[in-house]
């Protein structure tokens, strides 16, 4: 006897309702990418029972609701909070981020229902609530009647318009320190060292000039420290390179451009650096 088996397939549209992007400067599309996200428990139960998902996205996540949903009940406009836990995944992200030195202080960023706001010092707390391993901060998502998260009916033929906000952070300004060094025998062979700099380093940084010094391990070396700060980057476009030119011929070198794991608070200077060693 032949059998027929009958399959259904339920297609359920989703209509994108919140989204949100940290930025930084940093970065060259700004979009700050060494982040991960993800909603609380609480957050997620939330989710689930007003069937919204949750989508991680580069620097930043969204929400999508169900469209063929019926959101018209009055139950629906009762406010609520969705908080998202967020981590800083690179270890040099205090380096070249304007926030509190100490990584171990984390940030709660309430929602002010605007579209952008800046994260720095000001959110940092130690509240015990927040002090988990894995957890750098949390943003709070508020849905209310007049600032719906929910895809709540809109009067006069008017449509739903989806909430977005972007979180933006400010890039740590930074002032490189080249310690050029070799043995006690060769510093004179390196007198007149300059710096020159290409590309978008030219006549924004310039160097006056070095300083003979011997390092904390004990090293000999020309020190170069620019006159003016500069944003901290993830790519540069342009270079520095060491030159010097006597009796004994001309000598050049290209030289490293500032990274996150160069970048220490100076004390002297009251002021970050990116402090750089170079082998003569």
């Amino acid at each position: 006897m032949e059998q027929f088996q009958n399959s259904y397939r339920l297609v359920t549209k989703y209509l994108e309702v919140f989204s949100c992007v940290f930025l930084h400067d940093y970065y060259e599309s700004r979009v700050c990418t060494d982040l991960t996200f993800k909603p609380t428990p609480q957050t997620n139960f939330l989710l689930k029972n007003y069937n919204l998902i949750f989508k991680p996205r580069a620097g930043g996540f969204a929400l999508a609701a169900n469209s063929n949903r019926d959101f018209s009940n009055a139950i629906y406009k009762d406010p609520f909070v969705l908080d998202f836990e967020f981590k800083f995944s690179s270890i040099y992200f205090h380096s070249y981020t304007v926030l509190v030195s100490d990584p171990e202080v984390k940030y709660f960023l309430d929602d002010n229902l605007e579209a952008t706001v800046q994260l720095d010092a000001k959110q940092g707390t130690i509240d015990p609530e927040l002090d988990r391993p894995g957890l750098s901060g949390i943003i709070r998502i508020k849905h209310q009647a007049d600032f719906p998260i929910l895809p709540l009916p809109v009067a006069q033929g008017r449509r739903f318009k989806p909430r977005s906000k972007e979180v933006v952070f400010k890039n740590r300004m930074i002032r490189p320190v080249y310690l050029c060094y070799c043995s006690e025998e060769k510093v004179s062979d390196f007198q007149g060292l300059i710096i020159e700099n290409e590309g978008e380093f030219k006549g924004v940084l310039d160097f006056g000039s070095p300083e003979l010094v011997t390092t904390e391990s004990g090293l000999i070396a020309y020190k170069f420290t620019a006159n003016q700060i500069i944003p901290m980057k993830f790519l540069w476009k342009g270079y520095f390179r060491l030159e010097r030119t006597n009796q004994l011929g001309v000598y050049r070198k290209t030289l490293p451009n500032p990274s996150p794991k160069s970048i220490k608070y100076d004390v002297m200077l009251n002021g970050y650096i990116a402090e750089m060693y170079v082998k003569l």
